[in-house]
């Protein structure tokens, strides 16, 4: 009988489970949730949590009846899944737990060696870091999707003091080649925080010279530019115009047999074996072929993964691939003229649903099956209020014909195209779609779907709206991105209520409430009687009681429902007003009021995700 020895559990970076029995297999688990629930156990202390905790915590939205038998059900289907290694499941009548003598977690192993001062255990923390929490593991669940992204914040801070005590520990060895990658590594983390830059751009001038220096500094620039809307920061500046005077002395490199990055760049062990890249729209042939590259690298997914993959912005990876190797890429970002828009298009952000391609090897009606999607996408994207979708008849005029997207930005006022691709066999499509920035003609962020084929109207619904779920919150969070590296004299109203707002969706921390009372509370100095920074401000309240944040104020709960409910007695309708006022009745445990009011928001728009 095949003995397990051990079972390796991957959760930085794409999931990834592995048992030992004499040799490695892979398990592939099938529900997202049930990925999740792994996942969350394995980051318990004890390795264990209560039935009621997990049945709250991924099916909170139902009676606690049917939760717990959903919850029976997921743990069923788990242990088929698990197979050989099903015995790393405890459960019993009170609580469900993994046994800790055969598991090994990459994301605990990474925890225990990055609080190491150790040089030899930071190495290996940096070799354990295949990524970001999970990136890829969406559940569009409130409780659950807060604890997904406070355990990614704990472990990107946790990495990015990693990599930077390997970085300063390689300086100050003059070791250039390894202080650079450790520094690449931690920009990549978030290429927009222009401190981690300026080391990196330190390290270059050092390391590599005035050239290489200012060759990434123009990368940067035209980063921030592109991605934010906003000129390097004034330290930033300085920094650059230092390494333009040659103020920095180039740094003796000591010789090596082989690249010292290499111990920091690549894993200790070895990664899953690479899948076939994604199809490369016509669309992207317009592209630099590097970026091309870089991006595909991003995007290659095994083809019987989960339906619905989120890899990490594909924009990230680009510039910390470009950066990663230090050459001077033509990047060609085209200035676009400011074109005479009308008014109302310039108010939202104006996108553009290309046509979807067809595989040429498919079959006969998948042509069909590409024009539905593509007319349903449209459809459910116009229902996003802030979005302005480009009408069906002009995006069809561009089928079948190559084009420059940024024509779509001057023509149209276009800021982002949707691309896409359907490709399959007799038995299962797959659809790929791309988010391309018409200024930089860049894919921004990609993701694809899985289908097994059935009725073909049923395919192109589901799949047109899952879709449209995804690329408006991503479109919404670039904007959001936007907004939050202006200054706060800068914004309008709307839009320092637009920043706190993103505060608040980075989780209910101390840290971020205050951030999104300061948004809201400059937007009350300007206009004392303004109703959505009123409404805004009751949500803190709200969210701080809900999440036991100790702020610098108790949380006036009494104030926030006479604030909501005069939001209400003047717009009925109002849809921030009835969510919030939903999560202060879930609070008092009014769930009988709470399920209505979040009713009420589902039928003034179906489409929001919160409810």
């Amino acid at each position: 009988m095949t003995r397990l020895t051990h079972v390796t559990l991957r959760v930085l970076g794409t999931f990834a489970l592995e048992a030992n029995v004499g040799r490695p297999i892979a398990l592939s688990i099938r529900s997202r949730k049930a990925r999740g629930l792994l996942a969350y156990l394995a980051m318990k202390p004890d390795y264990r949590a209560r039935r009621e905790e997990l049945a709250t915590l991924f099916w909170g939205d139902n009676p606690d009846a049917l939760a717990r038998q959903s919850l029976r059900q997921c743990l069923i289907s788990l242990r088929q899944d698990l197979c050989l290694a099903s015995q790393i499941l405890v459960v019993d009548r009170e609580t469900i737990g993994l046994r800790a003598e055969f598991l090994c977690v990459d994301a605990r192993s990474f925890i225990s060696l990055a609080r190491s001062a150790g040089p030899d255990q930071l190495t290996k923390a940096a070799e354990l870091w295949q990524g970001a929490f999970l990136p890829d593991l969406v559940l569009d669940i409130e409780e659950f999707d807060l604890w997904h992204r406070q355990e990614a914040d704990r472990l990107s801070a946790m990495a990015a003091e990693v990599f930077e005590a390997l970085c300063r520990r390689a300086d100050a060895n003059g070791d250039g080649e390894r202080a650079i990658a450790a520094a690449e590594r931690l920009v990549a983390l978030e290429p927009t925080r222009e401190d981690r830059q300026r080391t990196a751009l330190k390290l270059f001038a050092r390391h590599k010279g005035r050239e290489a220096a200012l060759s990434r500094a123009k990368l940067l620039t035209d980063m921030l530019r592109s991605e934010l809307g906003v000129a390097p920061e004034g330290t930033t500046r300085a920094l650059i115009d230092s390494i333009k005077r040659g103020d920095f002395e180039p740094a003796q490199a000591r010789d090596r047999e082989e690249p010292a990055a290499q111990r920091v760049l690549q894993p200790a062990s070895a990664p899953a074996p690479a899948a076939p890249s994604p199809p490369v729209p016509a669309e992207a042939s317009l592209l630099p072929a590097a970026l091309i590259a870089a991006q595909a690298s991003r995007n290659t997914t095994p083809v019987t993964s989960p339906v619905w993959r989120r890899p990490p912005l594909a924009v990230a990876a680009v510039v910390a691939a470009c950066l990663a190797i230090g050459t001077i890429l033509a990047l060609e970002l085209t200035v676009v003229p400011k074109s005479p828009l009308p008014a109302e298009l310039r108010q939202g952000q104006a996108i553009a649903v290309l046509p979807f391609a067809v595989d040429a090897s498919g079959r006969p009606d998948d042509p069909a099956l590409a024009r539905l999607i593509t007319h349903n996408l449209i459809g459910y994207l116009s229902r996003f209020g802030k979005l302005r979708v480009i009408s069906e008849q002009t995006s069809g005029s561009y089928r079948d014909r190559q084009i420059d997207v940024t024509r779509l930005m001057t023509d149209f006022g276009v800021q982002y195209a949707i691309a896409g691709h359907v490709q399959g066999n007799d038995g299962a499509l797959r659809i790929d779609f791309q988010l391309v920035d018409t200024a930089t003609r860049t894919n921004v962020w990609s993701d694809h779907l899985q289908r097994e084929r059935s009725d073909p109207t049923q395919v192109a619904d589901e799949a047109a709206r899952g879709m449209a779920r995804m690329l408006a919150i991503e479109i919404n969070r670039l904007g959001a991105l936007r907004v939050h590296a202006k200054p706060s004299s800068e914004l309008t109203l709307s839009e320092l209520i637009a920043r706190g707002y993103l505060a608040l969706q980075r989780g209910a921390t101390r840290e971020n409430l205050t951030d999104a009372l300061t948004s809201f509370d400059e937007a009350l100095r300007r206009d004392p009687h303004y109703q959505p920074a009123l409404l805004a401000v009751a949500r803190v309240h709200i969210s701080a009681a809900m999440n036991f944040v100790d702020l610098d104020f108790s949380p006036n709960l009494g104030k926030a429902e006479q604030l909501l409910n005069e939001a209400l007695a003047k717009s009925p309708n109002s849809i921030s007003a009835l969510y919030s006022l939903a999560l202060l009745q879930k609070y008092r445990r009014q769930y009988q009021a709470s399920m209505q009011s979040l009713q009420r928001c589902l039928e003034l728009n179906p489409s929001f995700l919160p409810a």
